[in-house]
């Protein structure tokens, strides 16, 4: 079931304190911050970590050399008298710096068909950073959209905990990546899909 609100603030907000609440205690202390893009648009928003300046970084994570940023930019859908979430894109970057001009090691990213209707890969996709062997002449696995199915916020975390070494902020954390993953899974849904 989607997550459903009366107004397009209230299901985003909703959504923002399920995944600072997951992330606060499995994670980081950084939050999530919202920027409504354009601004008059009530119905969209984009929810990321933001600097001082409000310009959206990867935040460091703790004992380790990586920076997590995540991306979604969501649209708050009429359903009835109410709204129901929808995420039309979103980047989950793992990187060693916190300006997202740089390039990332890795990173998921999932754009709609409404944002990019000509685009022809993989909507659910990861790339790595170019500086890997090549397997062929001309292979660059940062160009390639590698199919990986719909990646929650969730899905990143345990990858940097369980693969990555970053350590938790709590002994608890696959109990609470477990929770909040069943509940994102009953509360989002993917824009044109």
């Amino acid at each position: 079931m989607s997550l459903i609100a009366r107004t397009p603030g209230e299901v985003f907000h909703a959504f923002q304190s399920h995944l600072n609440g997951v992330l606060n205690k499995v994670l980081t202390r950084y939050r999530l911050e919202f920027l409504l893009h354009p601004p008059m648009r009530r119905e969209l928003a984009t929810l990321s970590f933001l600097d001082r300046q409000r310009v959206a970084i990867a935040v460091p994570l703790s004992s380790s050399p990586w920076r997590l940023y995540f991306g979604q930019d969501l649209k708050a859908v009429p359903e009835e008298k109410a709204f129901a979430l929808r995420v039309v894109r979103y980047e989950y970057r793992i990187q060693r710096t916190p300006s997202l001009q740089d390039e990332a090691e890795i990173r998921f990213e999932y754009v709609s068909r409404a944002l990019a209707p000509r685009g022809q890969w993989n909507r659910h996709h990861m790339q790595l950073h170019r500086d890997y062997e090549n397997i062929r002449p001309d292979f660059a696995p940062n160009r390639l959209h590698m199919p990986t199915g719909g990646v929650a916020l969730e899905d990143v975390v345990r990858f940097v905990i369980a693969d990555l070494g970053v350590p938790p902020l709590t002994d608890q954390w696959e109990d609470e990546l477990r929770r909040s993953a069943e509940q994102t899974r009953d509360w989002t849904s993917y824009e044109g899909e």
